[in-house]
């Protein structure tokens, strides 16, 4: 009778193991918050997809998130942002086979890539010997990060070793150098390596000139305190290794700035979390929240000390933030002519036989007469120009007849002949000027789980491709500048379309490179494709 009791105790025992076992194989099948997983794309996929999806939601409307390249050629990886158990990877578009997978199941793959080289439909998961070791890849989004530079009174510079240099050497100095007003005699100090590409050199002493050196040299340099030199391309970029990196961020004009005077906010960074949003701040008051473009102006209305403030954010919540300090002064007795605004913007669209009015904001000129004097030279797409004659009119008109670039120069001249002068461009066309939709703003709020589409795609309810706008008659789809020619300028023009410059302005038909109904930094992407294997 005991040993009957035992057994029965025993295997109550056991079916409860089982069940407990069963219900964290479930959870544990489920629990993909914060998992990364990977794919391998087929040779006739140029990008990746990640959609996935449970009974109370998904993690965005179809494709899904798109994927970020890894170092490997042809791997893309995705980090989880939520509890799912469904899977799907695509090219952005649908077609079980050809452009996806069928639906899968998310069964705990965290650091597993699914290679799709040889079965597009079903896949084959593995473990990815280049992912992470474990909760390597699961951290929090990051706080905003300041530049890796030395944090004293003195100075570190980057290099990025692109010349493939031995041992690289940093000279640096102040005023003409020489003794005690260099680092070191000729070569400079010894670098130290940071990495494989990346040396540093840090100074106590601040220097406003470097030289790096190695088997040749680099030309006479400015100094920049935490950045990093990249010799191949001759730019200097923030040296910053967060998952979103400030590339640049700067103030134009920096110095010699009066109230009134226009001041536009430029920054750059990269994301490996998808796009980056910019916000540009003074003293603490908004001059423009977050949006993609990296670009804003601001005009000073009292003189003093600002700070202007750079904030980035991404599409997984990473953060980033630059300051800088600029001084405003008033113009009240200021004897030289300074030009303080003009319109219309540069590069902005006029209408051909229409009128354009050029305004000029200036100010200074406090001497002699007290007066200002103005001169405006037009120059056409062919060359021909006005006949200039200066003027006390703060403004000008002209008519723009040829379709076309017309470079514009307004001189400012106070009555003891000092002048300055300021050049711009306007495109003139014949037809419709190109408007430029707002930009949208990034959500405060991320969307719960509960608040996503609860519908699940199947291979035959995936979304139809929308109607595609039909280009203007003369005009070919990539000739976002409309002149007729698709070349290098039509990828500059759509970058700084995206990036918010005045002026800068593209319709949906010319510029949606890759046929997705909007346009963004892939169809830049397909445009260059397009240019390399059209003058190829």
């Amino acid at each position: 009778m005991i040993k009957s009791k035992h057994k029965i105790i025993s295997i109550v025992l056991c079916v409860a193991l089982v069940l407990t076992a069963l219900f964290a194989l479930t959870f544990s099948a489920n629990a993909a918050s914060g998992d990364t997983v990977y794919v391998r794309i087929p040779s006739s996929w140029s990008s990746a997809y990640c959609y996935m999806w449970n009974d109370n939601g998904n993690n965005g409307q179809w494709p899904g998130v798109a994927m970020t390249a890894t170092s490997e050629s042809g791997v893309y990886s995705y980090k989880v942002t939520g509890d799912y158990n469904n899977i799907i990877f695509n090219n952005g578009n649908s077609g079980v086979g050809t452009n996806q997978t069928k639906d899968l199941t998310y069964a705990n793959y965290n650091g597993y890539i699914c290679d799709l080289t040889s079965d597009i439909t079903n896949g084959s998961w593995s473990q990815y010997a280049q992912a992470p070791t474990q909760g390597g890849d699961n951290t929090q989004p990051t706080q905003a990060t300041q530049p890796t530079a030395h944090s004293g009174s003195g100075i570190t510079v980057y290099l990025k070793n692109t010349k493939g240099w031995s041992a690289p050497n940093c000279y640096m100095w102040n005023g003409d150098g020489g003794a005690g007003n260099e680092n070191n005699a000729w070569p400079g100090k010894p670098m130290t390596k940071v990495s494989d590409d990346v040396w540093s050199y840090t100074d106590s002493t601040v220097y406003t000139n470097v030289i790096f050196n190695g088997n040749d040299q680099t030309g006479n340099l400015t100094a920049k305190d935490g950045y990093i030199y990249d010799p191949s391309s001759d730019s200097w970029e923030v040296y910053d290794l967060s998952p979103l990196q400030v590339k640049s961020y700067s103030a134009n004009p920096d110095s010699n700035i009066y109230t009134g005077m226009e001041v536009t906010f430029t920054a750059s960074a990269a994301s490996t979390e998808g796009d980056v949003y910019y916000k540009f701040s003074v003293n603490n008051t908004t001059v423009r929240d977050f949006t993609t473009g990296n670009t804003a102006t601001w005009t000073p209305t009292a003189a003093g000390t600002y700070t202007v403030t750079f904030d980035f954010k991404d599409n997984a919540g990473n953060t980033n933030t630059r300051s800088l300090t600029l001084d405003v002064a008033s113009d009240s007795g200021v004897t030289a002519p300074i030009i303080k605004t003009v319109s219309p913007a540069a590069e902005a669209y006029v209408k051909t036989g229409s009128a354009v009015t050029v305004n000029v904001g200036a100010g200074g000129g406090k001497t002699g007469t007290n007066l200002l004097f103005y001169k405006y030279v037009v120059v056409d797409p062919s060359g021909k120009q006005n006949t200039p004659y200066y003027t006390l009119n703060a403004s000008y008109s002209f008519t723009p007849y040829s379709e076309g670039k017309y470079t514009v120069s307004v001189f400012v001249q106070a009555s003891d002949n000092v002048t300055v002068t300021k050049t711009f461009t306007l495109n003139a066309t014949g037809g419709d000027i190109p408007t430029q939709p707002t930009q949208a703003t990034l959500p405060t709020v991320k969307p719960t789980e509960a608040t996503q589409p609860t519908v699940k795609p199947t291979e035959a309810t995936q979304p139809t491709q929308a109607t595609q706008p039909t280009t203007p008659s003369g005009y070919q789809r990539g000739d976002v500048n409309m002149d007729k020619t698709i070349n290098v300028m039509d990828v500059t023009h759509i970058q700084k379309y995206l990036a918010e410059y005045s002026g800068y302005n593209v319709t949906l038909a010319l510029g949606d490179m890759n046929l997705d109904n909007r346009i963004s930094i892939k169809d830049v992407t397909a445009l260059q494709r397009y240019i390399v294997d059209n003058m190829g």
